[in-house]
């Protein structure tokens, strides 16, 4: 895993000013803070309800909140701008601002149900800087032996198994038959890590020109990227076309999948370099 300008045109003029010492003081407010990522269920699907609310909230008070936002990029749903104080004063440019190292939890409010994700259960996180991003995956549900799955995900992996109750059966490393997935990994991409039929697997169908047209099963909410390499050392994304939307089709960098459906895609080579001969597929 693992995985988001103005152009300003000044008239030109000439004049005069006097310099004067002045003493200059920066003004409170920093550039913000941006904190987002995927918000799944206890079962690793993605939220994908608008209603439901992704809210930081800080020791002091201070509450941020915005909506889910399905498909907002490449394995993110949720996307909160945090205003940041530059410091230089004793007092906040504005109520609801933080500093840099400000603690923080996150919450999320689904069906009217305060939930704290599991990566919050053991207390608070500290913001960053000013400019800066956070990456924050966020899983609900209970993770009582603190492993980074669900609870409940691992009790049903473990009934389709035939197996007991005991969670450290199912650990996010572990497999459930030799070259399967991960546990970790099949929570993410929504496959069954039980059933090898049922495994993210890319199948080449034709290929058109020196475009390989390649097939994946895809799972709802999911986003799916195309990685491509020459030696299957260096790997690197691949634009691609889907031939099902019909004459010159739209030239994608990945593709948002609601519901359960089979996608084609054509892999674009490189317009210039080696052709790329290896391909895989990278679900967030």
């Amino acid at each position: 895993m693992k995985v988001i300008s103005t152009v300003l045109k000044l008239s030109m003029a000439v004049v005069t000013i006097a310099l004067l010492p002045v003493s200059v003081r920066a003004f409170p407010p920093a550039p913000h803070h941006v904190i987002s990522g995927i918000v799944r269920d206890q079962y690793g699907n993605p939220v994908n309800d608008p209603s439901a609310l992704v809210i930081l909230q800080t020791p002091g008070g201070v509450r941020l909140a915005n909506s889910i936002q399905p498909g907002l990029a490449p394995g993110v749903n949720y996307h909160l701008e945090v205003p940041m104080d530059a410091g230089n004063t004793i007092d906040l440019y504005e109520a609801n601002a933080l500093r840099t190292a400000a603690s923080y939890k996150m919450y999320v409010v689904l069906g009217g149900i305060t939930n704290t994700p599991i990566q919050m259960l053991n207390g608070y996180s500290q913001l960053g800087k000013p400019g800066g991003q956070t990456r924050l995956d966020l899983f609900l549900g209970t993770d009582s032996n603190g492993d980074g799955l669900p609870d409940e995900w691992q009790y049903a992996i473990l009934a389709a198994l035939g197996l007991g109750p005991d969670l450290s059966q199912i650990g996010p490393n572990g497999r459930a038959y030799p070259g399967g997935m991960t546990y970790y990994g099949s929570f993410i991409a929504g496959t069954y890590p039980f059933d090898p039929s049922d495994a993210l697997v890319m199948r080449f169908v034709a290929v058109n020109g020196d475009s390989p047209v390649l097939e994946f099963n895809a799972i709802n909410g999911r986003t799916y990227t195309v990685l491509g390499s020459t030696d299957m050392k260096q790997w690197v994304p691949v634009s691609f076309q889907l031939p099902a939307d019909g004459v010159s089709p739209a030239t994608r960098a990945n593709i948002y999948v609601s519901g359960v459906q089979t996608i084609q895609v054509q892999a674009l080579q490189p317009t210039t370099g080696p052709k790329l001969r290896f391909f895989k597929l990278l679900v967030q």
